[in-house]
């Protein structure tokens, strides 16, 4: 039986990882996944997270990456880099630059208000959960978000605005999945089909889901990342592109 192939999980806006726990446990044992986190008492740019998670790759197993949301650049950052050994990485539910949909740009001038105040459980469901998102999710997003400073979210948000993240997603030398939510509120709806225009060869899945589809619908999330990291990783090594570089 071969080694579950190591998966590096990069987590959202909140960072601390707690959120990934149902999708973790949807898997079948194909993946050993490890769950990162940020610091929740200081903001690092995507430069330092960089660095941060390099010190965390194995030095002599294939791997790969999966970013949601706020990682999801992160990812792209660390793959442009074509550190040895990588086969695979997984967008998930997010994002290579300009993340926000229309309506949640209008709203910037009220991000550092609305980080400061608890969040709201109709916030949760209009924004990540969906309408119909159930009580525990709610609360564990609640509690994960209010682990972490309010000026520390504010600024991973402002982050995430301005970050473009299209050279280094010319530049993975590895296959991509772009596994998106249908009903997803937060991000721009173009981004799955700008991704795939700047990469052609990315795989592109749409489930029914909101922005927090590793959430919502962890096992047909879980089994479509299973299959694609499956095929990426019995898949030859290619050659280092020549383009690219981490910005």
């Amino acid at each position: 039986m071969p080694e579950p192939l190591l998966t590096l999980c990069l987590p959202g806006l909140d960072g601390t990882g707690r959120l990934l726990s149902r999708f973790v446990a949807a898997s079948s044992g194909a993946l050993d996944l490890r769950v990162l986190s940020y610091p929740h008492d200081r903001f690092l740019d995507y430069a330092a997270l960089d660095e941060r998670v390099r010190a965390e790759l194995p030095a002599d197993r294939p791997f790969a990456l999966l970013g949601e949301s706020f990682g999801g650049p992160l990812a792209l950052r660390i793959a442009a880099g074509a550190p040895p050994g990588l086969v695979g990485v997984v967008l998930a539910a997010t994002f290579h630059r300009r993340p926000a949909a229309g309506p949640i740009r209008a709203l910037r001038p009220l991000a550092p208000a609305f980080f400061r105040l608890p969040l709201p459980a109709h916030a949760v469901r209009i924004l990540l959960g969906g309408p119909d998102a159930p009580l525990d999710l709610v609360a564990d997003v609640q509690a994960a978000v209010s682990t972490v400073r309010a000026p520390v979210m504010h600024a991973r948000a402002r982050e995430a605005m301005k970050v473009d993240a299209t050279p280094w997603l010319r530049a993975c030398p590895a296959p991509i999945l772009f596994l998106g939510g249908k009903q997803d509120r937060l991000l721009r709806s173009a981004l799955p089909i700008e991704i795939r225009l700047l990469r052609p060869d990315s795989e592109i899945r749409m489930l029914d889901g909101p922005h927090l589809l590793l959430q919502r619908r962890p096992a047909e999330a879980m089994q479509v990342v299973e299959e694609f990291l499956g095929r990426a990783a019995r898949r030859p090594r290619a050659p280092t592109p020549a383009a690219g570089a981490r910005a």
